[in-house]
């Protein structure tokens, strides 16, 4: 019994030793801090996606490749490894930016034309990135469309729509659409 009760004992010491013994470890810094942010949050923070997408409205490869540099100098503020730095001028990350960037391109274009109610046929070649973006821009027109002819069922009051009536439900729904879009005034609060 008493065999029994000192191996208890022993094992107890020898768990919370391997404990203590592990606790410092983990306290014990390994390797290089890591850096608190990383390549992701550098090629889609705010400022660098608005400098690419605008480089490449204008086809400015070398802007593209000046903004790719930038991110490569917070990189090197923020302790990336070579790795990490060499990847944020790459090829590969000029792909993302700049596919990135055109899908942003498509949207904009795409509720300009969605407010004016003109055609997207275009966007859809000009954009080959955004092709499922398109498919949804697709969907949003025809429901659009069929709120519009709703209106215009509205304003012809039971009796058959016309040009004019289609045309005033646009003028509608374009006004509905643009006040809906406006930041409510600090006067309206």
């Amino acid at each position: 019994m008493k065999q029994l009760l000192i191996l208890g004992v022993v094992c107890i010491i020898a768990i919370g030793g391997y404990f203590m013994w592990l606790s410092e470890q983990s306290a014990e810094p390994v390797g290089e801090p890591v850096p608190v942010i990383n390549v992701m949050d550098i090629l889609t923070a705010t400022d660098l996606s608005a400098g690419i997408k605008q480089a490449v409205k204008k086809n400015d490869q070398q802007a593209i490749d000046e903004w790719l540099a930038k991110g490569q100098a917070v990189g090197k503020e923020a302790g990336f490894s070579e790795r990490d730095l060499a990847y944020l001028v790459s090829d590969k990350a000029r792909n993302y930016v700049v596919f990135n960037a055109k899908r942003c391109l498509f949207n904009d274009a795409f509720e300009a034309r969605y407010a004016n109610l003109q055609d997207i046929t275009d966007l859809k070649e000009k954009y080959p990135e955004a092709d499922d973006l398109y498919k949804q821009a697709q969907a949003l027109i025809r429901k659009r469309d069929s709120i519009i002819e709703q209106i215009a069922g509205t304003l012809a009051e039971g009796q058959t729509v016309t040009k004019a009536h289609r045309q005033a439900a646009q003028k509608l729904w374009q006004e509905r659409f643009i006040a809906a879009s406006q930041p409510v005034s600090n006067a309206a609060k």
